[in-house]
């Protein structure tokens, strides 16, 4: 357990939208803590909530969302509490974000050395000549072959792997104290996801940069995490570090992730799924959001499941579980 003091706090942040259906409760009541140098992975299906915790923390909410309640610390700022030019100087400089798609992510009439230089004009006020060396330099830290000629390129001719390069150069670029990666590797086959891996984690190294990645691939999750966040329906249903997740994971949904994982080797007919589907953010189940899919309570039934919500306890040393058959509540 890290003693120091967190770099960044998440409390009890809520993140809905108001649509025809109702109000979407895309984060519900998410809360944890970040240190520096260390790597949190946010892992979960497609729709609960990760890529909006992010989006919260950056404070880009699209409409019609809003931050209903919580709090956000970075270091000693109150994000949430930021009028919007104060909380530009803090995006992209001290708090940086590698978008999940660069191709809709870089401006498509700019060259990439324009769009890194920017970075460089905006936060730290070099003028053009400076924050276009500036740009060439991290250019060259991220692995861009001849940077040169590629400063003067567009998004549409670069690789995926290429373009994620040139993401991670501009969100490294003033050297953040935070970083968040959302999906960083969703598009790219498995050669280039691991020359980025390698490279975020390298970058890490040399900067310290605390590293919040959201990933809905456990593989990644084993390979680049100190502690681990599970997400369900809007929530975190498990907190614990890496080695205890995946030696002893204790959610009924962790498990059946886990589960779903094919092992090299192993005589395997077919992955075993997770019946069912996530519910509906505007109709959410009135106890667990798991239950309705969870295989344990069939085995072992408690009729809280269905009535009442659990809440997220420890049930071991910085190892936390929202579940009424695991936590004794």
């Amino acid at each position: 357990m890290n003693a120091a003091a967190p770099i960044l706090t998440v409390k009890d942040l809520s993140t809905w939208f108001d649509t025809r259906a109702g109000t979407a409760k895309a984060v519900d009541g998410v809360s944890f803590e970040l240190h520096a140098g260390e790597t949190l992975c946010v892992v979960g299906e497609s729709g609960c909530g990760k890529s909006i915790t992010a989006l919260s923390i950056m404070g880009l909410i699209p409409r019609p969302g809003r931050i209903v309640n919580g709090q956000i610390l970075f270091k000693e700022l109150d994000l949430l509490a930021l009028k919007e030019r104060e909380f530009a100087k803090v995006r992209g400089n001290r708090i940086s974000m590698i978008f999940q798609d660069p191709s809709s992510a870089l401006n498509p009439v700019h060259t990439v050395g324009d769009q890194i230089a920017e970075v460089f004009t905006l936060h730290m006020g070099l003028s053009s000549a400076e924050a276009h060396k500036s740009a060439l330099g991290v250019m060259k830290a991220v692995g861009i072959p001849d940077p040169e000629t590629r400063m003067k390129a567009y998004p549409h001719e670069m690789s995926g792997g290429m373009a994620q390069r040139i993401m991670i150069a501009m969100a490294l670029a003033c050297e953040p104290e935070v970083l968040i990666a959302d999906e960083p590797t969703t598009a790219l086959d498995v050669t280039i996801q691991a020359q980025i891996l390698e490279l975020m984690r390298d970058l890490q190294d040399r900067f310290e940069t605390a590293t919040i990645l959201i990933t809905h691939d456990l593989g990644i999750v084993a390979e680049m995490a100190d502690r681990v966040a599970v997400m369900y329906a809007g929530q975190v249903v498990e907190f614990a570090d890496v080695v205890t997740l995946f030696d002893n994971p204790q959610h009924p949904y962790t498990r059946a992730l886990m589960r779903s994982i094919p092992t090299i080797g192993a005589e395997q007919e077919m992955l075993e799924v997770i019946e069912g589907r996530v519910p509906p953010l505007t109709n959410l189940p009135k106890g667990c959001r798991f239950a309705p899919r969870c295989a344990e309570r069939k085995e072992t039934p408690d009729p809280r499941c269905e009535t009442e919500a659990p809440e997220l306890i420890d049930i071991a040393a910085a190892h936390s579980c929202r579940c009424w058959l695991r936590t004794g509540q």
